[in-house]
């Protein structure tokens, strides 16, 4: 999926893609709610036994969605940086934009949404607060 195999020369190790997916299925089987991505790392660490590897948060929250093995619920903050525009910083597909009819016949984007995760952002700015993660049965 990301390409990444197991590297250890930088004195700690890289979990490969298909090693990755394994633990999650573990860690989500034991843990079918996780209240964020912090709760998500802790739970993948303490499945990796005392091992020095590392997975960085959007790779963790990327396998987790791709792979099918969990939902995530976003919740939301305001924000007052500008949503870099068509990339979802979630999982950074593309975002659609959602737009409107004015009343003097133009149009306006009114919410940008990504189709990929169910990231929303709408005409305040807002970004996500924090991810809860719901382990999906199967």
């Amino acid at each position: 999926m990301y390409g990444f195999d197991n590297h250890t020369d930088m004195g700690y190790e890289i979990l490969g893609d298909e090693e990755l997916e394994g633990l999650l299925r573990k860690v989500f089987r034991d843990n079918p709610l996780l209240r964020s991505q912090a709760a998500l790392s802790r739970a993948l660490s303490a499945e990796l036994d005392g091992r020095d590897a590392r997975v960085s948060g959007n790779r963790l929250r990327r396998m987790a969605l791709e792979s099918g093995l969990a939902k995530l619920e976003i919740i939301y903050r305001r924000s007052d940086r500008g949503m870099e525009q068509g990339c979802c910083p979630v999982c950074a597909s593309g975002l659609e934009e959602l737009e409107n009819s004015t009343l003097e016949g133009g149009s306006v984007v009114i919410a940008r949404v990504c189709r990929n995760c169910e990231f929303k952002s709408g005409v305040r700015s807002q970004e996500p607060g924090r991810y809860v993660f719901h382990a999906r049965k199967g």
